[in-house]
């Protein structure tokens, strides 16, 4: 193992933050061997060319992806980037308008994981496996059952196709693998230590039928 990446997409709908992420390994690209900002910047522009225009197509016009942030990290999780590293996108969803009931209905995109390893200390998640809550679901694209629209939903494949493939950066040259990060914490006096985190890699994905809702991203008050 050479190294771990975080990529994270910030937009926003209706003022309230809307926020996936993505991470990746790869045994060819070692953050900090070089220079860590011109290394995470060239993997960010890379899964930025294959995952933004695939998730801006699934998300209504009144969607904003605002940046894309990059973070690297050495083969034992430690972060190789001073600070993280930012590209200003300022795009908006060309799924087509439509009412909505805010920023927390979505569509879920499963992700099947492989065998987890290890990468700090010991122990394993029972739920090896992740997901994207991708949205705002426009109501034009769910019906009365809260099935997703056929046209919404080959936007969502074409999405989870990208998020679930592996990313070719050209420099430095180098295979990011798509992963989900697995971790348990717990606090010992007011503080929170690492019990333990895992990785896997990302070997499939499911894309839910059914509209979901988040109420993390309900408006605040």
């Amino acid at each position: 193992m050479s190294g771990f990446g975080k990529i994270t997409f910030k937009g926003e709908y209706a003022n309230q933050p809307v926020v996936n992420v993505l991470h990746y390994r790869s045994t060819d690209w070692l953050p900090g061997g070089g220079n860590p900002f011109d290394d995470v910047l060239a993997f960010v522009d890379a899964v930025i060319l294959t995952v933004k225009p695939k998730l801006i197509n699934t998300l209504p016009s009144g969607y904003k992806l605002n940046d894309v942030e990059g973070v690297g990290y050495d083969d034992t999780y430690n972060i190789v980037t001073a600070s993280p590293l930012v590209r200003t996108v300022n795009e908006f969803g060309t799924a087509g308008t439509g009412d909505t009931n805010g920023s927390a209905p979505c569509m879920i995109i499963g992700l099947r994981c492989g065998e987890q390893v290890q990468i700090n200390n010991l122990g394993k998640s029972k739920r090896n496996r992740g997901y994207l809550a991708i949205g705002p679901t426009i109501d034009g694209a769910v019906d009365v059952y809260s099935h997703i629209s056929g046209i919404q939903f080959a936007l969502n494949e074409l999405l989870a196709q990208a998020v679930a493939s592996p990313v070719v950066v050209l420099l430095p040259p180098c295979t990011l693998t798509p992963i989900r990060i697995h971790e348990k914490w717990t606090t010992v006096l007011g503080a929170k230590v690492l019990l333990w985190r895992t990785y896997s890699d990302v070997l499939g994905y499911r894309i839910n039928r059914v509209a979901s809702y988040r109420r993390s991203r309900q408006p605040r008050e």
